[in-house]
């Protein structure tokens, strides 16, 4: 309630200072009338101005450096807990305990580097090595676990003790997307984390990490690429309290999770019973050996749930990724999209409706659909676009605009070429209908952009004449800085621009804005689209370049003129002014700005085309029915999903996908 008086207070007092006491007293010094309602407090405003402005200024700051201190903080602990419990409820543990009707899971112990006494209190642990450690364990052997419970408690302790900080768990498996290498990225991306997961604001988060308010834990050290390790380290140093990891860290007391006992196993299958009776009788000494993790428990307890067989492998695993997959229909898609996907390297598979940054499937992908992109897909669009465009403007400009605009887009097709020669397929891939489709898609864009490019000529018909013709050299000489390459453009800038200086003379400036219009729009999209090809193109990784012979079919390069001169057609009967041709050229010019990476908003555009380029790479990995997958691999306990996003249950269960064969795993589920 305090909270919310001072934030009303201080958005008064910005109304009242802004909306009626600044312009009355601005008014009032410039000669100007005072309003009635002021009487005799006329000659007070300019006071009462300073007096507001430094009463909002004392409550912003209140609000900066108290404010964050009381319901922000309870909001961010019920946050923490809220999703810290989604994680618990969504683990592999908590799914098989559902599964098999049992209460709970083994109680794990740990032990601190150094000593030989075990304990499974690690809140106390953790306070008496003074808030600081690693947690070191096996992948499996339940580190994650006890990082979320340790987080329960400490939520519980913050509750209850305001001097307490706040504990959050981040996920390090997401660091290396931001690939920064700035000293202050962790910060940013810490903060970050902290917003999108547990809605702490950056100005919060800022405040509370200086002021030591907040304890960092942290999971998914092992998922930091190993060239990035040692810089990640350092990085989260000054910041974690508790880092899991399968090895030790620097300056950091290590405290080790223990493993499994025998009498553990038997007493968590004893509570499981009569469904696992026959469990015990199929232990032999190897699956006792590698029988010590709660992780390995698990799933072997399910794989003998699904198979009730008395002899089982020592491939918990392998195992059990069989049997899950081993009752689905047509199974061999599933197992192809379930690899693909582990293949990504990323525990977040994102929504039903949004997956992980499709260029980065490209290395994924066999030669063949990249050779359907880069070979017939592209060319194809390209000279669709050209077609359209080319009909459009003959069709209402007349045949000379249509032919220059034809001429002009043919020798830009260099932009949408900038990449090596990898135009001859491996084997008898032909993809006439890949073509055809690039073509009509291109078509229709081409339309588009027609439409538009007319639309963009007509603006300027309502102008005055002296406008219009300044409008149109200026531009022009634009246009020509952003067009010549050099160091030094601006002379040959200010000669285009002279061009239809002396022109419009003759023709006038409305002819010429009717071509710019459309040599603008084309040469914009056709700029974006070479960008967007070029950036995928750098996407594809080396060896799926040298598997591309080199050479191209003789008919890709004329393809685009000569469909282009078929687009002529439209301009038969009319001529057209040589002004609009002139307006034409000028237009295009900007397409090697539009195709460059820097220049604002043609590299957002780019990025947004090229994710278009890629997405019909996908379809022979992942089919139309994304979601229908992903709720399969869910029931079958493959895949767990906390705030909408799906992840695999277990990253043991990524990467054994991700390295798996899918011919062998097929035969494996159907045996």
């Amino acid at each position: 309630m305090t909270r919310a008086a001072r934030l009303t207070a201080l958005a008064a007092l910005c109304l009242v200072t802004v909306v009626l006491l600044l312009p009355a007293a601005i008014s009032v010094s410039t000669g100007g009338a005072l309003p009635g309602f002021f009487g005799e407090f006329g000659r007070w405003l300019w006071p009462a101005v300073g007096v507001m402005v430094l009463v909002a200024i004392g409550l912003a700051l209140w609000e900066r450096l108290r404010g964050h201190e009381t319901s922000n903080r309870s909001a961010a602990l019920s946050r923490v807990e809220a999703r810290v419990k989604a994680l618990l409820s969504a683990s592999l543990a908590a799914q098989t305990q559902i599964k098999l009707g049992v209460l709970r899971q083994p109680k794990l112990a740990v032990r601190v580097d150094g000593e030989e006494i075990s304990t499974t209190d690690l809140a106390d642990v953790y306070d008496r090595l003074g808030h600081s450690m690693v947690l070191v364990g096996p992948v499996g052997s339940g580190r994650s676990t006890l990082l979320r419970e340790l987080c329960l408690t400490l939520v519980e302790r913050a509750r209850n003790d305001p001097e307490a900080p706040i504990p959050v768990v981040v996920d390090l498996a997401t660091w290396r997307a931001y690939g920064t290498r700035k000293p202050t990225e962790f910060t940013a991306w810490l903060l970050r984390e902290m917003n999108r997961r547990y809605g702490i604001s950056r100005s919060a988060g800022t405040i509370w990490l200086r002021r030591e308010r907040i304890a960092v834990l942290i999971d998914g050290l092992d998922e930091v690429p190993r060239v990035d390790r040692a810089h990640c380290e350092s990085e989260l140093a000054p910041f974690a309290s508790v880092v899991c990891s399968t090895g030790p860290i620097e300056n950091l007391p290590s405290v080790c999770v223990e493993p499994l006992s025998r009498g553990q196993v038997l007493e968590y299958i004893a509570s499981v019973s009569p469904r696992l009776d026959s469990l015990e009788a199929a232990l032999t000494p190897e699956i006792w050996e590698r029988l010590d993790s709660p992780l390995a428990l698990n799933l072997l307890a399910l794989t003998h749930l699904d198979k009730q067989v008395d002899t089982i492998g020592t491939d918990f695993v392998g195992s059990f990724v069989v049997t899950r997959l081993s009752g689905q229909r047509g199974a061999g898609p599933t197992i192809r999209a379930l690899k693909f996907l582990a293949r990504l390297g990323r525990p977040d598979l994102g929504a039903p409706v949004h997956m992980p940054h499709r260029r980065a499937w490209l290395p994924l992908l066999p030669t063949r659909p990249l050779w359907l992109l880069f070979v017939r897909a592209v060319p194809a669009a390209y000279a669709g676009g050209v077609c359209a465009v080319a009909f459009m403007t003959g069709l209402r400009l007349g045949l000379w605009p249509a032919l220059t605009f034809v001429v002009a887009a043919s020798s830009l097709l260099v932009l949408v070429n900038k990449l090596p020669h990898v135009f001859h397929p491996p084997g008898r891939a032909h993809g006439i209908i890949t073509a055809t489709l690039g073509f009509l898609a291109g078509v229709f864009g081409g339309l588009l952009v027609g439409l538009v490019g007319l639309w963009l000529g007509g603006i300027g018909t309502p102008w005055p004449y002296v406008v219009a013709y300044v409008f149109v050299v200026v531009a022009s000489f634009f246009l020509a800085l952003g067009f010549i390459p050099g160091e030094a453009p601006m002379p040959w800038a200010v000669l285009i621009a002279a061009a239809p200086a002396i022109a419009m003379i003759w023709t006038g400036p409305y002819v010429v804005l009717a071509g710019m219009g459309v040599g603008f729009s084309a040469g914009v999209a056709g700029g974006i689209f070479a960008a967007a090809v070029g950036r995928v193109w750098r996407t594809v990784l080396p060896a799926q370049q040298e598997r591309m012979r080199l050479g191209r079919p003789w008919w890709i390069q004329p393809a685009v003129p000569v469909l282009g001169a078929v687009g002529l057609l439209g301009g038969i009967g009319a001529l057209g002014s040589w002004g609009t041709a002139l307006g034409v050229a000028l237009g295009l010019l900007v397409t090697p700005t539009a195709s460059r990476d820097y220049v604002w908003p043609f590299d957002a555009l780019a990025e947004v085309a090229a994710e278009g380029v890629t997405r019909p790479l996908s379809l022979g990995e992942l089919s139309f029915r994304r979601k229908a997958l992903l709720h399969l691999a869910q029931d079958r306990l493959l895949l767990t999903r906390v705030d909408g996003e799906y992840r695999f249950a277990h990253v043991a269960l990524r990467d054994h996908l991700a390295s798996c064969d899918p011919t062998a795993l097929l035969r494996a589920t159907r045996r």
